[in-house]
């Protein structure tokens, strides 16, 4: 991609070596200045613009000889020699001698002539059409009328009449229309009552005899029992299998025998069950308790340096066997030397305000030193350590990661603000508003891009000695908020 330079490129005088021009086949899209170039692949010239038109370089003007006289019909602007476009226009302000008319067309041999005008003189009749006082001033024009045959049919009980086909002739008129009798077959109706014997019920039709069907229940589900010659009944087997869910709007309960879930199964209520006997056997709440009551559970925290809460001396706090503690703050207790990490248990039940002695306690030396810092691997104490969250994150596992650092000696800003002159646009950039006081222009250098493309661009960037930075393009370019923005780093 092309450098966009935004103010005139001075080489020093120095040679220009291995260049070429733009390549284009068509004049550049958009506005042009003068003296620009590109070469015209098509015509195999260099083009310049000048006087507000493309021309080809070496050549004198746009059209070298001009006739200055207007042709037949046909004006030329403009009447001499010159740099651009000749305009062609016809002129047709006369034919003949006389103003141009409506009913003039021009022939062949280039001669006007006039439009030939006439009325009607007759309309004849075609197909299914015809015409009264032909020949005007006012005909008559009609459809022709079109007979049609149609068959007929009889309707009596089940047979009603229905449209067989449609005749038409090549015009699409309707000729014939054919009507046969259609007959729909007698419907059976049935009665639907219990058999004489069995789990059955009888289908007896209208048209036809009689039919039997068997009702059976499912085997361990229901049982099918014929009850009186209009009745059967359908009631659960003595043990019955559920083959997927059961959903019991109320209670359950179950007197005799056994509940067996094969599948998973949920309670939205509490489920009372006894005291369980034997290992397989799920125990009640009272049961678990009683099975973990004297076993320990955490407590919480302990601040060694001030023995916080109070596991030694007069007014201790009460515990049960195992509870423990974990050291959070280092210090001594009962004359063990304790760190973070460490853990205090307690060997038995122990009274509030009992004075307790080292041995009514297991202190589990975790070895969790707190991380120093020194200058070397060897010489720096590794352990535990906390990390700032405005530089570092820290995963739930650990993780340690360093933050993206801001430099504060260096910063982008939207030039804004810009003010045109002498063909200019300049913007100013605040160098101690961006970099604190005393900070100098001259210990700054700057890039410019086009804010939407992120194109690198050339203006000028010069100190003014205000500690502020100019910024200079040429020709003007927009002014509005963030079309450049500039990157600057002090050093």
């Amino acid at each position: 991609m092309a450098i966009n330079f935004l103010n005139t490129v001075d080489l020093n005088k120095n040679q220009l070596n291995f260049a070429a021009i733009q390549n284009l086949a068509a004049d550049p899209a958009g506005t042009s200045v003068e003296g620009q170039l590109y070469f015209n692949t098509v015509v195999d010239a260099l083009m310049v613009y000048a006087g507000g038109v493309w021309i080809e370089v070496g050549a004198t003007s746009g059209v070298e000889t001009l006739d200055t006289t207007n042709g037949t019909y046909v004006n030329l602007t403009p009447l001499t020699p010159a740099i651009g476009n000749v305009v062609v226009t016809a002129d047709l302000s006369a034919v003949d001698g006389t103003a141009l008319a409506a009913t003039k067309f021009l022939t062949k041999d280039n001669k006007w002539a006039t439009v030939p005008q006439g009325d009607i003189t007759d309309v004849l009749p075609g197909t299914y059409i015809n015409i009264d006082n032909q020949a005007g001033p006012q005909p008559t024009i009609n459809h022709d009328l079109t007979s049609r045959t149609d068959t007929t049919s009889a309707v009596s009980g089940v047979a009603f009449p229905v449209v067989d086909s449609v005749t038409t002739n090549s015009t699409g008129h309707v000729t014939a229309v054919n009507i046969k009798t259609v007959t729909v077959p007698d419907v059976t109706t049935y009665d639907l009552t219990t058999a004489p014997s069995g789990t059955a019920v009888r289908l007896t039709g209208n048209l036809t005899g009689v039919d039997d069907v068997t009702i059976s229940g499912t085997t361990g589900q229901t049982a099918l029992t014929r009850i009186s010659a209009s009745e059967l009944r359908v009631k659960l087997t003595d043990d019955v299998t559920i083959i997927s869910d059961l959903t019991v709007g109320d209670n359950v309960t179950l007197t005799g025998g056994n509940l067996s879930v094969t599948g998973t199964g949920s309670f939205t209520g509490e489920v009372t069950v006894p005291t369980a006997t034997a290992g397989t056997s799920a125990p009640n709440l009272a049961q678990v308790e009683l099975l973990i009551a004297g076993v320990g559970v955490f407590q919480g925290s302990y601040n060694a340096a001030t023995n916080t809460p109070a596991l030694e001396g007069a007014s201790n706090v009460a515990l049960d066997q195992g509870d423990y503690f974990v050291v959070s703050v280092s210090g001594s207790f009962l004359g063990e030397a304790l760190e973070p990490g460490d853990f205090i248990f307690a060997n038995n039940a122990i009274s509030a305000n009992s004075s307790p002695a080292l041995s009514n306690y297991t202190v589990v030396q975790a070895d969790d030193n707190i991380a120093g810092a020194g200058a070397t691997d060897g010489a720096t104490q590794k352990g535990v350590a906390g990390f700032d969250s405005t530089n570092f994150t820290v995963t739930a596992n650990g993780w340690v990661e360093l933050k993206p650092q801001a430099n504060p000696y260096a910063q982008k800003i939207a030039l804004t603000g810009g003010v045109d002159s002498g063909g200019e646009t300049t913007f100013t950039v605040n160098i101690v508003t961006m970099f604190g006081v005393g900070s100098l222009a001259a210990n700054c250098i700057a890039t410019v891009k086009e804010t939407a493309s992120s194109l690198i661009v050339y203006p000028v960037v010069t100190g003014n000695g205000t500690g502020s930075l100019d910024f200079k393009f040429a020709p003007v370019v927009s002014t509005s908020a963030g079309f450049y923005t500039a990157y600057v780093s002090y050093i």
